[in-house]
């Protein structure tokens, strides 16, 4: 039996914490022992929990809005933090005292980038996360994700990032994208989802899929909207749905029950409960999304149209390579207006040849779906901690 780590540092959405609990369950159910050390220790029910180090903007009493918009990981870093005088010290000193006390055979890092730095050559570790959370350890540089500059010089980072390293015996990194190095790295996207695709050596792993995703077969005609993340849903944005005259079924768990009242009362059908996607391709023309990446894989997988409305830099990149691909339409928030929001919406559940592009391209995502991503994390990670 192996005793393996299952680190989450970064990133906010609920997927994180799904897949680790997934990884345990199946690691647990194979005679081997997770350990949790995550940043949000509520998400886990099962086996052992442990807080991982938190970074300051992760903290609400450290927490400040980015005065500019990144353009590379770089930039996101140095938002939540890494610039800051003592942090990566810490983070890593922290990350040791845990590595330390668990004694972990293999480590699995899903967006923790402290924790990887902390794990490097002492503990086998396998890099987990999307295309976009996991960028290529080997890169000479972060990519600009926007196309736009980068707002910070990585220079005067990676000397900082060695500074601490030599403090604690660790070898240095020659560029800052080697903070993400690892053993082995499994990207749970489809190649085309991935912005770091060009410099990609290791293979694209299956995206992290909730339930089974027949091909969409609908009895019936409806948008499904599916929203979540912080970001404010403007007026316009369901003053258009309503004004599209569509059929709409929503879900969104940032509404309450007042929310939900005047919705059904504008004749929306409203899940308050989260739907598996089965029932989405059972009864959906389109689909409507934040650009979530489990979401978006979903669609297509089920040769679903997708309305793209984006609201961060990764969800952009997302939503790009989808209408690149001929597969959705995008609506950004910020250019949102009732009235030609609804055409635009009516103008996409007519779009036939849309609609047959997408039934068309699911079945070469559907033939790369070769197993479950959890599994597959899973069964590498175990191998990796029994290989000595």
């Amino acid at each position: 039996m192996a005793r393996i780590l299952l680190g989450w540092e970064l990133g906010a959405g609920t997927g994180h914490a799904v897949k680790l609990n997934e990884i345990g369950r199946i690691l647990a159910k194979r005679g081997h022992e997770p350990i949790y050390v995550v940043q949000h220790v509520a998400a886990f029910a099962g086996g052992e929990v442990w807080q991982a180090p938190l970074w300051p903007a992760q903290l609400t009493t450290l927490a400040r809005p980015a005065t500019v918009t990144p353009a590379t990981m770089g930039d996101i870093l140095v938002a939540l933090g890494l610039a800051e005088p003592g942090l990566l010290p810490a983070l890593i000193g922290a990350w040791d005292r845990i590595l330390a006390a668990v004694r972990p055979d293999a480590v699995a890092a899903e967006f923790a980038p402290a924790l990887m730095l902390a794990a490097a050559g002492r503990v086998p570790v396998l890099g987990l996360g999307t295309g976009f959370s996991l960028p290529p350890g080997t890169m000479r540089a972060f990519p600009s994700l926007t196309g736009e500059p980068p707002v910070h010089d990585e220079a005067p980072l990676v000397d900082a990032v060695n500074r601490t390293l030599r403090r604690y015996d660790r070898a240095p990194i020659p560029a800052l994208p080697a903070i993400f190095a690892a053993d082995r790295e499994l990207p749970a996207a489809f190649v085309e989802l991935d912005p770091y695709r060009a410099a990609r050596s290791a293979p694209a792993g299956i995206p992290s899929i909730a339930g089974e995703v027949p091909l969409a077969n609908p009895a019936d005609d409806e948008l499904f909207v599916y929203m979540n993340g912080s970001q404010t849903r403007p007026p316009a944005f369901w003053q258009g749905l309503h004004l599209s005259g569509l059929k709409v079924r929503v879900h969104d768990p940032r509404l309450n029950a007042a929310d939900h009242s005047l919705l059904r009362n504008a004749g929306f059908t409203v899940e308050e409960a989260p739907i598996s996607f089965a029932d989405v391709a059972a009864r959906s023309r389109l689909v409507l999304s934040h650009c979530g990446l489990g979401f978006t894989s979903s669609a297509l997988l089920a040769g679903l149209p997708h309305i793209l409305v984006p609201y961060d830099v990764e969800k952009r990149l997302i939503a790009a390579s989808v209408t690149g691909l001929g597969l959705g339409l995008t609506m950004p928030f910020d250019t949102m207006e009732a009235r030609s929001f609804a055409d635009f919406l009516r103008a996409a559940a007519s779009d036939e040849a849309l609609t047959a592009r997408s039934r068309a391209a699911a079945p070469t995502f559907r033939a790369r779906m070769t197993g479950q991503s959890e599994e597959q994390a899973a069964t590498i990670v175990a191998s990796m901690a029994t290989a000595g």
